[in-house]
């Protein structure tokens, strides 16, 4: 008779053979994981570990340590033009991680944005607190027939002006987002981040290769398109605004508020189509320096160490077409990692639990870190 204490139970039979278990670790990760430990004891106090959720495949390291901002760090940011706090970030967040090494490659330019902004979240759950709080709540289609159905109709003398305080400020809906519970991509070991595409032109075959841009790559294209516009962002910058002020005056008077128009200057014609036109320019340039910003490789070339100025040749080439850097932005566009941007909200004008699309922007979280103190610290006084 069979001895029923030697038998294995049936929940554990799956358990005996684990198919891809990592029993006998090889000398690379073995090597990885010494490299891990020396680097954590050798970390200051006051550093902590972070692990983003692209796992080392995008641009961050797999793991590293970080501080908190200082008061200085913070006033840094605080005193820089709005322009400049991107390229101000990298500075201030290479500075907050340990790098004894001075390895140039640690640092928060080679990051995706998506892990600049995952890192701000880890900062601000860590040092401050879960809780992102009075973010600005958008009205939904179901919010309007709510409050359609709460006044009576959208005619009632309520409801138009329940409509204008949403519009002139005097109420502001907000809502707060529970960080710990935001969700993340698990990202794909194999993730394609180099899309290659290539076009017969007779008997050749033309092929140029892309790949996915850096935080710090868009921070230097935006001060190359600056540079450039400079001038003549600064002889338009008053057409500007009155175009974009009369603009909005003109939709409040369509909302039934009393406007006088009569009181905003008129922009000539003549100046009114060189505005479009340097507009139009602009914005054209900027989309082929954007093109030129992904090139890595071309017609066989290595171009990746190339500067920007050298790329946007290459990118006004006839065979780097519409479709083809379509194709291309469709490719990064598949990507998944970084945050989910469906999160679980109170929605604060029906009173439940909905769930939304929001887009964390760095300016706000910045913000937060500064107007927020820092959790489970007190100060006392003797």
């Amino acid at each position: 008779m069979e001895n029923q204490n030697n038998k294995v139970p049936e929940n554990f039979q799956n358990l005996v053979e684990v198919d891809g278990a990592n029993v006998n670790p090889n000398i690379d990760a073995l090597k990885k994981a010494r490299e891990e430990f020396e680097i954590k004891m050798s970390a200051p106090e006051g550093f902590v570990e972070v692990r983003l959720s692209t796992k080392g495949l995008i641009g961050a390291p797999e793991v590293f340590y970080i501080r908190n901002f200082s008061p200085e760090d913070l006033m840094s940011l605080g005193l820089a033009d709005q322009e400049d706090i991107p390229l101000k970030l990298i500075k201030v967040l290479d500075s907050l991680i340990y790098n004894p090494e001075n390895d140039p490659a640690l640092s928060v330019k080679n990051f995706h944005e998506k892990e600049v902004i995952e890192l701000l979240l880890f900062l601000y759950e860590t040092f401050y607190t879960t809780i992102f709080a009075n973010q600005e709540w958008i009205l939904t289609e179901e919010d309007w027939d709510y409050v359609e159905k709460m006044y009576g109709g959208r005619d009632t003398d309520d409801f138009r002006n329940y409509e204008r305080a949403l519009k002139n400020g005097s109420f502001k809906p907000t809502f707060d987002i529970d960080i710990s519970k935001i969700g993340f991509y698990e990202i794909e070991k194999d993730i394609k981040l180099k899309a290659q595409v290539s076009r017969k032109y007779g008997d050749k075959t033309f092929k140029a290769t892309f790949t996915l841009p850096k935080f710090g790559d868009f921070i230097t294209l935006k001060y190359f398109i600056d540079s450039i516009y400079k001038e003549e962002d600064r002889k338009f910058a008053r057409i500007g605004e009155i175009i974009k002020f009369r603009r909005e005056m003109e939709e409040k008077l369509q909302q039934g508020e009393n406007v006088n128009l009569s009181s905003i200057p008129n922009v000539p014609k003549t100046e009114l189509d060189k505005f479009k036109e340097y507009e139009m320019e602009k914005t054209l340039f900027s989309i082929t320096a954007s093109k030129a910003l992904y090139i890595c490789e071309f017609d066989g070339v290595d171009v990746s160490s190339w500067p920007l100025e050298k790329k946007l040749e290459l990118a006004k080439d006839a065979r780097l077409d519409y479709s083809v850097f379509k194709m291309v932005q469709d490719h990064f566009n598949t990507l998944k990692f970084g945050y989910k941007e469906d999160i679980t909200v109170h929605d604060p004008i029906i009173g439940k639990v909905v769930t939304r699309k929001y887009t964390f922007q760095l300016v706000d979280l910045l913000a937060a870190i500064r107007d927020t103190g820092a959790a489970e610290t007190s100060i006392s006084f003797v």
